[in-house]
This record gives structure tokens, sequence and C-alpha cells, in this order.
């Protein structure tokens, strides 16, 4: 926190003596909840490739490739939980799991994800914030946008004519373009984690390609995690710190209230809790809820000033100009918060 005090003026930080008695009530890792449910994750996935492939009808495969693509966001979730040492209280239970089952799937591993990220929550919003640069550098997170402009957008993430800014963005995450160059993005994935998703990578992709329904496998797992990482984490991503004030710490980071729906297609696991959690990350997914309840509660300042949306269309709107000013030059680069 002697990050923020030194980067931003008096007053921005946000005060949390108060709550730190409920934080260390809140901050317990559920073990086996969480085993359980990445359990549940993979057994619906290998359920729904499993009814596919046998009813081998296109309705059947589209039907299962939706729920796939849903079960993937869930374990973009739980990647970020295991980064946060909060999948598994155990650190080496929880990278070794996290890698095996959550990140390596997604092509992408826990210690270089965990990087970049805790450089996030130093920095939020500042240009030490990858994340942050990469939304300045990218046009597609430069708001408001238009309302044209703004399904232009959704049909190019939708098509995937923009997905080779998605795939830029996370290469530093990615245990293939760190392989050769282990220090690249200034992080040593050191020889026995490289190693380690080795072998990974020929077992698994070794079985997927020695089965007879190898294409059927790897089309059900690869497309739907195209589609989901392009539109939907894309619209996740861009609610969490896109369109904010950021004149406070409250104001900086942007929580959402979803519907069941942004639950099952967006933000599941209380991810879009997520100025809750840039402000007690030691908070486990499942008590974020809780968390938000409390603060908006006991707090008059946090319940007047946090950033608050009700559901992703509410992100989407808010990301919009008012009608009166809409329109193409409208359009333009977020103002940088720390010059």
């Amino acid at each position: 926190m002697e990050d923020i005090a030194q980067e931003r003026g008096p007053g921005y930080r946000y005060s949390r003596r108060a709550t730190l008695p409920l934080i260390r009530q809140l901050s317990v890792v559920p073990n086996w909840r969480n085993a359980l449910l990445l359990a549940l994750q993979w057994a619906v996935m290998i359920a729904a490739c499993v009814i596919a492939i046998r009813a081998d009808r296109w309705p059947a495969y589209l039907i299962a490739g939706i729920v796939i693509g849903t079960r993937i966001q869930v374990l973009a979730v739980m990647m970020h939980e295991a980064c946060h040492g909060m999948l598994f209280s155990n650190r080496r239970v929880n990278d070794l799991i996290g890698d095996l089952f959550v990140a390596y799937p997604l092509a992408l591993s826990i210690d270089l994800y965990r990087v970049a990220h805790m450089v996030h929550h130093r920095h939020t919003n500042t240009m030490r914030d990858y994340d942050y640069r990469v939304q300045r550098k990218d046009a597609d997170q430069h708001f408001p946008k238009s309302g044209r402009a703004m399904v232009v957008l959704l049909l190019r993430s939708l098509s995937g004519l923009n997905y080779y800014r998605a795939a830029r963005a996370a290469r530093i995450w990615s245990p293939l373009s760190n392989f050769h160059n282990p220090m690249r993005f200034g992080f040593d994935f050191r020889l026995a984690l490289r190693i380690r998703y080795i072998v990974w990578a020929v077992l698994v992709y070794g079985a997927i390609l020695w089965s007879p329904w190898r294409w059927q496998i790897l089309g059900l797992f690869m497309i739907p995690q195209f589609i989901w990482a392009n539109v939907f984490n894309r619209l996740r991503a861009m609610a969490e710190h896109n369109g904010v004030t950021d004149e406070t710490e409250i104001r900086g980071t942007r929580t959402v209230i979803p519907t069941l729906i942004d639950r099952i297609l967006i933000g599941p696991l209380n991810v879009s809790y997520h100025l809750e959690h840039h402000l007690f990350p030691s908070v486990p997914w499942h008590n974020l809820r809780r968390l938000h309840r409390h603060l908006m509660a006991s707090d008059p300042r946090y319940a007047r000033d946090a950033h608050v949306t009700q559901g992703y269309w509410g992100v989407i709107r808010e990301l919009m100009p008012p009608p009166a000013v809409s329109g193409p030059d409208r359009q333009q680069v977020p103002i940088e918060a720390n010059p």
C-alpha cells in the first residue's frame, strides 16, 4: 500500500481500518469447496463433450460449445483465484493444481500471470500497470464509444477480427511465449516450470490426438475458448477499470452487480465484485458479495462514492456518451490517471 501513497495524492486511498476484523474472518480459503467446484467444471465439460460426440449433430455441438464456454470462463476466474493463492491454502498445491487443471488448459501459467497481476494491484491505473498500458494502446478499449462504434466492437469480437489484440496482450502469461526466452517479460520462467508444462502438453495433447475423436474434442474446447476470451472475457475486463473517474481509490475500480445471465456468461464466482477484490485481495471469491453488502451497509462514504453498476449492460451504457453527444467524434483515449 505504500506504492499507492507515493503515487497518489492525499485522500486517494480508502481507509480499511474499520473493516480489518471482518476481513480476517472472510479471508479463509475454502479448500474442499474449491476442489469440488473445479472437479464439477471438468465433469460438466467432459460430459458435454461426450454427449455431443455421441449425438453427432450440429445442435448438440452448439449446445455443448455454449456449456463448455461458460465453464471455461469459470476456469479463468479460478486461475485468478490461484494467482492470489486462494484456490488452495497450501501454496504448492495451489500452484500445481492451478497450473495442471486451470491455467495450462487455457494455454497460460499461474506463475507468469501472477507476476503482471500483482503489479496491476500495486499500481492500478498507472503506467506501471501492464493492463493499463494495454488499454491505452488498444483502440478497442478507448471510451466513450458511440452506439454504432460499440456494436462494431462487439461484432468484431464475436467474429474474431480483433482476437489478435487479446492474444498479443495475453502472450506474457503464456508458457509458449516464454519458453525459449524465460526472461523475455521480466520474470524468470524457471526450467522446472517449463519442463512441467512440456510434460503436461505431451500427455494431454498426445492423448487427444491419439483419440479417434481428436477433431471433435479439439473443436469443442478450442472454439468456445476463442469466443469466450474475445467476447465475454473482453466485456468483463473492460468493465473493471474503463470509464472510471479514479479521483479516489473507490472510484478507480468498478463493481458490477450481475444478473443471472451475467453470472453464467461473463462474471461467475463473484468476479464482478472487482472493487471489493482490489481493496481486500485476500478475500476469496465466495465472500466477495458478503463483503460488498457489509461495506454498503456500514460505510456511508462507500455507499455514496463507490463505483457500482447494475449489470454488464449497464456497463456498456456507461461506456457510451449520452445520446445528445453521441457520434464518432466523441471517441477518445482514456484519460491517464497519473501522468
